[in-house]
C-alpha cells in the first residue's frame, strides 16, 4: 500500500469513528445503523465493513478511541516526587479524573452502555474494565510505591485507590447520568483539593507527608492524649 493510499485509508477510518461516535451518542447502540454512519462519514457501508467488520466492533473501537483520547493528556503518576510535593501531585491527578468523568463523550457513552447492558452486557463490562477497573489498578500501583516510601500509611493499595477514585467521581457520575439538565458546576480543582485533603487525612503518613499537605500537629501528635 502506497503512502498516499494509506493516508486516505486512515482519514476514512477517522471519519467513520467520528461519525459513529456522534451517531451512537445520539441514538444509542441499538437504534444506530451503519447506513446513517456511512452517510455522515461520506463513505460507503462496505467501507465501514472493510475497516471494522461489524457494528459491534465499530462500537468497541469508538469506546477505545474515547478512552485513549481522554487519558492521553493526564498527569504522570510519579512515585519519585519529593515528599513536600505529594499533595500537589495528587491534586493534579484528581482534577484530571474529575474532568475526564464529566466530559460529554464519557457521560454520553455511559448512558448508552447502561441502556444497552441487558442486551449487550459484554460492551458495558469492557468499558468498566478499561476505565474504572484500569484506573483503580494504576492508582493502586502508584499508592503502593508511595507506601514503600512511607508517604502513605500501610494498607491495601486497591482499597486506597477505590476510595480515592469514588470520592472524586461519585457525585459527577450521579449528576451526569441522572440529571443531565443540571451538570456539576463545582470546579474540578476544588473537588480535587477537598478529596486530596480528606484522603491524606485518612491515609497520609503524618511524619513524612505533613509538609506536603500543610497539616500541623493535632491531638494525635500530643503525647498527653495517646493514653
Amino acid at each position: 500500500m502506497s503512502t498516499a493510499t494509506a493516508s486516505v485509508s486512515a482519514r476514512k477510518r477517522a471519519a467513520i469513528l467520528d461519525s459513529a461516535r456522534e451517531t451512537f451518542l445520539r441514538k444509542g447502540f441499538t437504534n444506530a445503523n451503519l447506513d446513517d454512519i456511512a452517510a455522515l462519514a461520506s463513505v460507503s457501508k462496505m467501507t465501514i465493513y472493510s475497516h471494522f467488520g461489524s457494528k459491534d466492533e465499530l462500537f468497541r473501537q469508538v469506546i477505545e478511541a474515547i478512552i485513549t483520547q481522554r487519558s492521553a493528556a493526564g498527569p504522570p503518576l510519579d512515585a519519585a516526587i519529593p515528599a513536600d510535593e505529594l499533595a500537589v501531585s495528587l491534586r493534579a491527578i484528581a482534577a484530571d479524573i474529575v474532568r475526564t468523568v464529566r466530559h460529554p463523550d464519557v457521560v454520553g457513552i455511559r448512558r448508552v452502555l447502561i441502556a444497552e447492558q441487558p442486551r449487550h452486557p459484554a460492551l458495558a463490562a469492557k468499558w468498566r474494565g478499561s476505565t474504572v477497573l484500569a484506573t483503580i489498578t494504576e492508582l493502586a500501583d502508584h499508592f503502593r510505591a508511595l507506601q514503600e516510601r512511607r508517604l502513605l500509611i500501610a494498607g491495601d493499595p486497591k482499597t486506597l485507590a477505590t476510595h480515592f477514585l469514588w470520592m472524586l467521581i461519585g457525585d459527577s457520575l450521579d449528576a451526569g447520568l441522572l440529571d443531565p439538565a443540571e451538570p456539576p458546576t463545582r470546579p474540578p480543582a476544588d473537588v480535587a483539593d477537598e478529596v486530596v485533603r480528606t484522603f491524606l487525612c485518612a491515609y497520609g503518613d503524618r511524619h513524612n507527608s505533613s509538609r506536603g499537605t500543610g497539616r500541623k500537629g493535632g491531638d494525635d501528635d500530643d503525647p498527653s492524649r495517646r493514653n
